[in-house]
């Protein structure tokens, strides 16, 4: 950004982390500040939300552009069957709830509901099986394999308790595979009906069993169908051509007045 500023070139700081807020309360707050107020940057944030969280530290004509997605499966059709498929897709972490969705599954499980919970990302410390070793940890995965896991499954499960802006849950989205989230996901799934505290895996299992009825889980994709527009590359790659464009013409015009 230094040698950009030094040679006049227009500078795009793009802010994804979860906890960016956190980082700024701290002694890096001040310099975040001014390196984001100078002349000639711009700053974008992932959601809506981030605006006032970060209000104290990044300049007022921040911008919001979400992540774009693009449908990677067929989904068309699917309704969950006799067993329950559900589905963690994250690097792991005390802080994406894994514990937490062992128990949204243990509840399941505990009220005669057979279900499956498969995780992605690397094995937590002290992990364990739930009730008939019903949890199975994938660690890393592919592209393709994600695409799998996706077809196959009923539900994804978010339960994460810092997020800038999921890209599993907008995956998810785009590809028609309700989700189960907590408050951090809220703007980043759009319906009320799919949010859910950190307080009781049993409201979540309840919420999982009450979704897989067959007609109102056909509602909830055709809700996430709309939710998805939001996420399509063509719209998302416009808004970042306003940005690069509205850059140019502020150096152009600054070329000129000298």
């Amino acid at each position: 950004m230094r040698i950009c500023e030094k040679n006049e070139i227009p500078t795009v700081i793009h802010i994804h982390s979860g906890r960016f807020d956190d980082f700024c309360s701290g002694f890096a707050g001040g310099s975040v500040r001014r390196a984001l107020h100078k002349s000639g940057r711009r700053t974008v944030v992932l959601e809506e939300r981030w605006l006032s969280r970060l209000a104290n530290w990044i300049p007022p004509h921040s911008e919001v552009i979400p992540n774009p997605s693009e449908s990677i499966v067929e989904r068309k059709g699917h309704l969950p069957g006799s067993t329950l498929n559900l589905l963690m897709l994250s690097r792991g972490g005390r802080e994406k709830g894994l514990g937490f969705a062992a128990k949204v599954l243990d509840s399941l499980l505990s009220t005669g509901v057979d279900a499956t919970l498969r995780m992605s990302g690397e094995m937590p410390r002290g992990s364990r099986g739930a009730e008939g070793d019903r949890i199975e940890y994938l660690g890393w995965i592919t592209e393709e394999r994600k695409a799998e896991l996706i077809t196959e499954s009923d539900f994804l499960l978010m339960p994460s308790e810092f997020e800038g802006s999921s890209m599993a849950v907008i995956e998810s989205i785009v590809n028609g595979l309700p989700c189960i989230v907590s408050p951090t996901c809220a703007e980043t799934v759009g319906m009320s009906s799919l949010v859910l505290d950190l307080r009781d895996p049993e409201e979540w299992a309840e919420r999982i069993q009450e979704l897989s009825d067959s007609q109102r889980y056909a509602e909830v994709v055709d809700e996430l169908g709309q939710q998805a527009k939001r996420y399509a590359i063509e719209a998302v790659r416009g808004r970042w051509g306003s940005i690069y464009e509205g850059l140019i013409q502020e150096a152009n015009e600054s070329n000129d007045g000298h």
